[in-house]
């Protein structure tokens, strides 16, 4: 009886551990930010990349070089391009073809006037499709000769597959050109914004608003303009400002060929990284773009740390330098300086698993001219082997003196060898 109920007991046994690994089957773990890698089963996203706004380096990609749709996320390069070109005080006159444009809209009609810094924040808070024409032809005369402006913005970023073909991120296609982007090209967009750009502090106070009033304007006689009739409020619908404190700046977008799509700018201390995220789900699925945030910025907060960069001067060998002092007797002076490298970065993000390496060209001697600092090789930053920076190595080619001594001891030096 005894031994009946033990086989009982283990087949009851048997059958819990058995329930166990069918329920690890049917809901695997999902990744969380404390393991070493996100699977890219745990991000919504269909791409999604992770920048150091510090180096640019790629810290995390899912399909991160694939173009799609990136519907409003466009308005970043259209407002930082405004900025640089354009001033806030500006009165842009409203065209029926930027009334013309759906929802979301601000609801211009033709023939009205707006200032620039108006716009821009209806642009940027509320997503305005018509205030984003309305901005691009003030700025260019027309939105085809904007999008060119964006597109040779975006080449100077650095953008390798990008193409905008309209200002407010609405999809379009124009023979074989389809408006998108990449998710590492608009993370590059949003690490120009906030950081490079000569105008990065002013989007940054534009995008960060909370709220803003406005009203159209109404031309005098003498061409000057007075508020006008119409007022507006925008509120600003970035949440994740709210969600997390170390966001700098955002942009949200849908369209139905794009999906729900977001581009954030971070900080954190000394940490500064981009997060962009393209197609992170269809309705019903608004909050899955959070989500993702959430969790690559974890990751990335957990597992990255600041190391300081080694002083790759201290590691360089004294060179040899000469220069002719008297072409007649071809007498030459030799003396020993000291390289360095020239690097305004103190520290550099990396995972806790990655190495830092320093590979250093240069010659050992140098024919010396007497100009200055002079440049005479590369310091090579790398991650595990692989390039990340690339640093100038230079001496101070300083004209050396040729006393009457030295001169008499080089021409015996010379008379010696020659007998």
């Amino acid at each position: 009886m005894k031994k009946d109920k033990n086989v009982q007991f283990i087949k009851k046994l048997g059958s819990f551990f058995l329930a166990c690994v069918m329920i690890l089957i049917v809901f695997p773990l999902h990744t969380n930010a404390s393991e070493k890698t996100i699977t890219p089963e745990s991000i919504h996203a269909l791409s999604a990349v992770v920048l150091d706004g510090d180096t640019g380096r790629v810290l995390y990609e899912k399909e991160g070089n694939t173009k799609r749709a990136n519907a409003s996320t466009t308005k970043i390069m259209t407002c930082i391009l405004a900025l640089e070109n354009a001033q806030e005080n500006d009165a842009v006159k409203i065209s029926a073809y930027a009334a013309s444009m759906p929802r979301v809209k601000l609801g211009v009609t033709e023939g009205e006037y707006y200032y620039m810094g108006d716009l821009l924040h209806a642009l940027m808070l509320e997503s305005h499709n018509d205030v984003a024409v309305a901005i691009a032809e003030h700025v260019d005369g027309s939105v085809a000769a904007f999008s060119d402006h964006m597109n040779e913005l975006a080449k100077e970023i650095g953008c390798d597959n990008t193409c905008f073909l309209t200002p407010n991120g609405l999809d379009a296609t124009e023979g074989d050109n389809t408006h998108g982007t990449t998710a590492t090209d608009l993370a590059r967009i949003m690490r120009y914004c906030t950081w490079q750009s000569p105008m990065a502090a002013r989007f940054l106070e534009i995008t960060q608003t909370p709220q803003y009033t406005f009203s159209d304007l109404k031309q005098k006689e003498d061409g000057g303009f007075v508020s006008g009739n119409r007022s507006f409020l925008c509120a600003n619908h970035n949440a994740y400002l709210q969600q997390n404190t170390a966001c700098l700046s955002g942009k949200t977008g849908f369209t139905s060929d794009a999906g729900y799509c977001y581009v954030t700018s971070l900080a954190s201390g000394e940490k500064t990284i981009v997060i962009a995220l393209l197609g992170s789900g269809w309705p019903n699925n608004k909050n899955y773009k959070w989500q993702d945030c959430d969790l690559l910025y974890q990751y990335i907060m957990e597992h990255y740390q600041l190391r300081q960069l080694p002083d790759m001067s201290s590691q360089l060998q004294k060179v040899v330098c000469t220069r002719a002092q008297n072409d007649a007797y071809d007498l030459k002076k030799i003396w020993k300086e000291q390289p360095y490298v020239i690097c305004e970065r103190k520290k550099i993000l990396l995972a806790d698993w990655e190495n830092l390496s320093v590979t250093f060209s240069y010659p050992k001697k140098v024919d010396a001219s007497g100009c200055g600092e002079r440049r005479i090789g590369t310091a090579q930053l790398g991650i595990d082997a692989l390039p990340i920076a690339s640093y100038d190595i230079y001496i101070k080619d300083e004209k050396k003196a040729c006393d009457m001594a030295w001169f008499f001891c080089a021409i015996i030096k010379k008379w010696a060898m020659c007998y």
